[in-house]
Formats: structure tokens, C-alpha cells, sequence
């Protein structure tokens, strides 16, 4: 195993700068404070030319945090958490309410609006990208949204 680790980190050394993801329009929800779970919403963009795969995500402000997606089963909706995400070359991945969403499981404390949270997102050869979204509280989600595409 540990053989296997040494080899990917000089694979990783030789290939150069790895790339950065970008991402758009990024918000955790901001629930009321008994809730210990929020969702994050995002566009994330893969400037590169080769895939992205996103294969974990952690966050400082949750036990743990999860890929999920909303899955249309024979007329009812079904989320399904995902092991791992590919953002294709050159394109993007809307995570947004009713589709791709991360899920931040057990909040360390509740999110308000105008609090930052900050998410590492890994991908499948060891890159991390680290990236701070503001919490925009459930009440002015809808707003904002319309904002942002003007």
C-alpha cells in the first residue's frame, strides 16, 4: 500500500500545476438552528482537458459531507448519495435544489446568514480545492437566485 501512495505522489509531482476547479454562484442554505443538516448549491466548472473526479468533500462546519442526487424512480423523486462525481473536460455541473446536491451532515453549528463555509473538495488522483461559500438563510435563497443571473 504504501509503495502505491509514493508512486502516485511523483506521478502528481511531474505533472505540474493540477488544476484548479471553478466554481459559480455558490451558497450553503442557512436553515433554522435545530436543523443539523444543510445542503450547498454550486456551479462547478472543470477548465482543464482531462476529467475531474470528484470523489470526496469535507467541511470544518459538518461530520461529514455527501454527493447526493435527486433521482426520478418510476414518478417519485429519490435522493441517491454518489461515491464519487465526474466533472467532464471543459465543462460544467449544476448542483442546484431538485438536482446535484452536497448534502453537509451533522452540523458543528448552526449556519446563519452572512456565516462562510468552507469546503475542501478531492478528486480521485489526490488534487484538493479548497473554496469558502457564503450561507444564505432558506427565506432569502429564492431572491438572491434571481439576482445572480442578472
Amino acid at each position: 500500500m504504501l509503495k502505491k501512495i509514493a508512486t502516485a505522489l511523483l506521478l502528481l509531482a511531474s505533472v505540474g500545476p493540477l488544476v484548479a476547479l471553478e466554481f459559480n454562484e455558490g451558497f450553503v442554505r442557512g436553515l433554522p438552528p435545530t436543523q443539523t443538516t444543510t445542503a450547498a448549491f454550486f456551479t462547478v466548472t472543470n477548465p482543464s482537458d482531462e476529467v475531474w473526479s470528484l470523489t470526496r468533500v469535507h467541511s470544518p462546519a459538518a461530520g461529514s459531507v455527501e454527493i447526493h442526487e435527486h433521482i426520478n424512480r418510476g414518478g417519485t423523486m429519490q435522493m441517491r448519495q454518489l461515491m464519487a462525481l465526474d466533472i467532464p473536460a471543459g465543462e460544467s455541473v449544476v448542483f442546484a435544489p431538485g438536482g446535484l446536491h452536497l448534502m453537509l451532515i451533522g452540523l458543528t453549528k448552526p449556519l446563519r446568514e452572512g456565516d462562510e463555509v468552507s469546503l475542501q473538495f478531492e478528486s480521485e488522483k489526490g488534487a484538493v480545492v479548497e473554496i469558502v461559500f457564503p450561507v444564505i438563510s432558506v427565506v432569502n435563497e429564492h431572491r438572491h437566485h434571481h439576482h445572480a443571473h442578472h
